[in-house]
């Protein structure tokens, strides 16, 4: 799909460039799909023409050197015996722990003096596309290293990058769960068009999962990729341009990726413009949804119960021991999030106060408060190890980023500010670090 979005943002007689911005936002073998998309979607974006010196992929670049990996040195992004080293000539520009939140957002405003490395040098004629890959929650996206990108300071990076003339028109493509909370601001006026692989309200989902993953023969033991991001490459790598729309190839992948919903946010004033031309023979038939899909909330625990069914002899325990602890730190994130809403409910005449903050989905209002309480999250609550979390939140648990924001909403019902709601998520986080000290 990006040969055809580059195709659509570049006029033929234009002197512009084009820019790529990739981000996977995890790390651990586990995450194995964030990096592998990332990787893929590299050598799409030079096949499409942007310039290798134009593009910049950051990722925490360990998976393919994992001790995990049965192929070491390669990532695969789909099964098969002819399938592709998406990892062979994919340049990682930033690696290990300076993969962060803020270094991204440094990146697409070209702040060379922070990120201290390469940057986007696009201007008011060039065309940009950003893709980032990773776990999501509403309102937030995870990086491997540091806090979380809150929507708020996502937006604050646009609106930069908009007021630097940064671009003609920009492209975004974003995998992550609840990815569709993350674009609320963008005007239809912004040269901006965001497409999410999923609403506000659900998990994108994982894809060439358990017995789908196997790479020659072997069965990589992780997912190979995620569902929306291996159907836009997939579609994509048919290499047959047609005279459809943007707005139609956006439909194609909508449909194939059916287990969450698709969304575009922002500029949709380019969706009608001619891309090229294709066989009438449906591509969309050779790019048919992969099989295997699993919700990203759950490819942990299913990946490490997968791991377990196939394992052997001493090896059969230690990867029963592991996931045990995929579900121990699962129920540890059930507990603490109850407890913060008990705790905040504990002082309120209202009937099913917590069960309402528990399982409302109220609109992100007050991006402030939700900013200070996913951060004081992160910051004071216990990192997960199975899961490979920076700090408190991880893959699983970033679902319940919907109980910060229902906390947010519901101050009046509640009677506390932001500030008293932060201190009791700061205790709970304080208890739950002190059980598992206490465990250890």
């Amino acid at each position: 799909m990006l040969r055809a979005v580059s195709a659509l943002l570049l006029p033929a007689a234009s002197l512009a460039d084009k820019w790529a911005v990739i981000a996977a936002g995890s790390a651990g073998f586990y995450n194995y799909r964030h990096q592998a998309d990332a990787c893929h979607a590299y050598q799409i974006m030079l096949k499409s023409g942007v310039p290798a010196e134009n593009i910049i992929l950051m990722m925490q670049d360990d998976v393919a050197k994992s001790s995990e990996n049965p192929f070491p040195g390669q990532l695969f992004n789909k099964p098969g015996e002819d399938s592709p080293d998406v990892y062979k000539g994919c340049k990682v520009d930033y690696s290990g722990e300076i993969v962060t939140a803020e270094l991204f957002m440094n990146v697409l405003t070209g702040n060379a003096e922070k990120a201290k490395g390469k940057v986007l040098k696009s201007t008011e004629k060039d065309t940009v596309f950003v893709n980032f890959v990773d776990h999501g929650g509403p309102g937030i996206v995870a990086f491997p290293n540091g806090p979380v990108l809150h929507v708020k300071d996502l937006s604050k990076t646009l609106k930069t990058m908009q007021s630097q003339k940064m671009f003609s028109q920009m492209v975004f493509y974003m995998e992550a769960c609840e990815s569709g909370s993350m674009f609320p601001d963008l005007a239809d006026d912004s040269k901006i068009l965001a497409v999410t692989a999923s609403n506000g309200e659900e998990s994108s989902w994982g894809t060439y999962c358990g017995d789908e993953a196997v790479v020659k023969g072997k069965n990589i033991g992780s997912c190979l990729g995620d569902l929306f991001s291996v159907n836009w490459m997939q579609d994509d790598d048919l290499g047959k341009l047609s005279s459809e729309t943007f707005k139609t190839q956006i439909a194609k992948v909508t449909k194939l990726t059916n287990k969450s919903h698709v969304c575009s946010f922002g500029d949709k004033s380019f969706e009608n413009e001619a891309i090229g031309k294709v066989e009438s023979q449906g591509a969309l038939g050779a790019s048919a949804a992969p099989s295997g899909a699993v919700d990203a909330r759950d490819i942990y625990v299913t990946q490490a119960y997968w791991a377990w069914q196939r394992a052997e002899g001493a090896a059969k325990e230690k990867a029963w021991q592991r996931f045990l602890s995929v579900v121990k730190d699962r129920e540890a994130d059930e507990k603490l999030f109850e407890s913060i809403a008990m705790t905040a409910c504990a002082d309120v005449n209202k009937v099913d106060c917590s069960k309402q903050l528990l399982g409302d989905r109220a609109e992100m209002k007050d991006l402030d408060c939700h900013y200070r309480l996913a951060h004081t999250l992160h910051a004071k609550c216990p990192a997960s190890e199975s899961h490979h979390s920076s700090g408190g939140w991880n893959g699983y648990n970033m679902k319940f980023s919907q109980v910060l924001l229902n906390l947010c909403e519901g101050q009046a019902m509640l009677g506390k500010t932001p500030e008293q709601l932060a201190s009791i998520v700061e205790d709970q986080c304080a208890q739950a670090k002190g059980a598992t000290q206490l465990v250890v």
